[in-house]
């Protein structure tokens, strides 16, 4: 009896869900720490120091809320599946993969130029696609499985992918900046017990970006 080892890499799965945790705590530190802690105490004093952190604060919300929507949309996004019973043959003929997928619904006998099959699944691939032995199936253009998003990035889902890493480095950017001056400041104030909590919150939201 033949044993497909690569079917226990799909416990991998679990892994990726302790990550969206982890996501969503490292978003809910840096949040308290730039909105709660440090900029919006400022919103009150008036002058130029409240226009300043205003406008932290508003540019801060507007790039997590784009980067939490871009998560949570390759999250959930199909990267692409292949139709079942799927089979490539030669021939003029051929079928992109957008086209495909809105017709697989259909029933149709699908077809393309190329591809090969893939033993698996047991059924066709298409060209520029592989298995991924995570997610224990074949999936169009796939780029990898990424253990952050709990999904493989394929054709579908590429775009919201690179927006995730785009508005990610944006942000935690801004994060780096603007807590700058309090993680300078951290031992000092570290000193003082009545503030304490706040310098370790602000030292863990700062640590937390990559």
């Amino acid at each position: 009896m033949e044993i497909n080892v690569f079917k226990f890499c799909s416990g991998l799965r679990v892994l990726g869900h302790v990550m969206i945790l982890l996501v969503a705590a490292i978003v809910g530190v840096s949040y308290y720490a730039v909105v709660f802690l440090t900029y919006g105490p400022q919103l009150l004093r008036g002058g130029f120091d409240s226009f300043l952190s205003f406008t932290i604060v508003i540019i801060f919300n507007v790039l997590l809320v784009l980067l939490l929507w871009s998560y949570i949309r390759v999250v959930l996004k199909d990267p692409g599946s292949v139709p079942e019973n799927w089979r490539a043959v030669s021939g003029e003929e051929s079928l992109e993969v957008g086209t495909s997928l809105a017709a697989a619904e259909d029933g149709f006998e699908r077809r393309s130029r190329g591809g090969g099959y893939c033993i698996h699944c047991q059924n066709g691939k298409p060209p520029r696609c592989h298995h991924c032995s995570i997610c224990q199936r074949c999936v169009l253009k796939m780029d990898h499985h990424c253990v952050w998003v709990v999904n493989c990035v394929g054709a579908c889902n590429y775009k919201f992918f690179l927006l995730f890493l785009l508005y990610t480095f944006l942000e935690t950017t801004m994060v780096t900046i603007v807590l700058l001056p309090s993680f300078i400041n951290f031992f000092g104030e570290a000193k003082n017990h009545s503030s304490a909590a706040k310098s370790a919150i602000i030292f863990l939201a700062f640590d937390s970006v990559p």
